[in-house]
């Protein structure tokens, strides 16, 4: 065999070669298209089944149909304060837990002078179980159709040793222990009835690293995990649990100080979110949020989040000792 007949031999055995490596790539690309197709189709189908079917079919009926009572624990923010206040435009009467008695009474009186329902205020301390009693005593009776818990949005900024004993218990018996003892105060005629709806409200310290808040992202990540074992414990009854996230929206100033009022971004909010009832067991409430949230995560490392996060926190706590000293000259 001469030069030229193995040269040819050679060009010839080399395409064969590299039309087999090309079938192999354009399959491995129909795969990769496929498998991107279906992931695009399974995120559009849950945005529309999670925010655009609630907006087109009313869920009020069925809410209504749980029950005429609600209890909402965490009212003296305004994501409980907003969430309660939808439950009343349902005519759904409250009974609100809070530790400000004060502003407890003063939301009862708007509430109830609003939408003519009938609003009962609890004053609980978080670190005297006993303050649950009247709780105990107020729902005997009553048809709890829904729990709704807000309690995980107080929030101070410091290292985590710098934090007093008495903050640590607080939030502790507030966020966990007292959120479970309710739960289980309620579940009992949920469970016999054969139908109600527990709602938990968590922030995105939840799924990011939380540095100076870790206690109150420590604590959103155990409601979010005991909602979520709820749900398959209680599967085959008729219960629904749902986590709502609210992901990137602005936290710092939902607490109420003096004046009870509602923000009109937290109302609009507070609207989208009820919608969402019945319809999903994990939501970030209103369809921009969580196309935020979407983008953010499948598009950048979740390490990357955390430390650009980390940072932003950091600068944040800085500012906030240096605006303590110069208060303090």
């Amino acid at each position: 065999m001469n030069t030229a007949d193995s040269f040819s031999l050679f060009v010839n055995q080399f395409s064969r070669d590299l039309s087999d490596i090309n079938d192999r790539l354009a399959l491995i690309g129909i795969l990769y298209l496929g498998k991107k197709s279906f992931e695009s189709f399974r995120n559009l189908s849950r945005a529309i089944g999670h925010y655009l079917i609630p907006n087109l079919v009313s869920n009020e009926k069925w809410i209504k149909s749980l029950g005429n009572w609600a209890v909402v624990f965490g009212c003296l923010n305004q994501i409980g304060y907003g969430y309660a206040r939808e439950l009343a435009k349902r005519k759904i009467n409250l009974i609100l837990i809070d530790q400000n008695q004060e502003i407890l009474t003063q939301m009862c009186e708007i509430i109830s002078s609003d939408f003519q329902i009938e609003v009962i205020p609890i004053k609980i301390d978080p670190r005297n179980f006993e303050s649950l009693i009247p709780l105990e005593k107020t729902i005997i009776g009553r048809d709890i159709g829904i729990f709704v818990n807000s309690s995980c949005f107080n929030q101070e900024c410091s290292y985590y040793h710098a934090l007093s004993k008495n903050l640590i218990e607080n939030t502790l018996c507030s966020n966990v222990t007292v959120f479970s003892l309710i739960i289980r105060m309620l579940l009992p005629s949920m469970f016999q009835k054969n139908k109600g709806a527990l709602v938990n409200f968590s922030t995105k310290r939840s799924f990011l690293s939380s540095p100076y808040v870790s206690l109150f992202g420590a604590s959103n990540l155990y409601t979010e995990k005991l909602i979520e074992s709820l749900s398959y414990e209680y599967s085959d009854k008729n219960l629904y649990f749902q986590t709502i996230n609210t992901g990137f929206l602005d936290d710092e100033n939902l607490n109420f100080k003096n004046e009870v009022k509602l923000s009109r971004n937290l109302a609009l909010y507070s609207s989208s979110t009820i919608q969402t009832l019945g319809w999903s067991s994990y939501s970030f409430g209103y369809w921009l949020n969580a196309l935020k949230v979407h983008l953010l995560l499948r598009n950048f490392p979740l390490s990357c989040i955390n430390f650009v996060y980390s940072r932003i926190l950091k600068r944040k706590f800085m500012k906030s000792i240096e605006n303590i000293a110069s208060k303090n000259k």
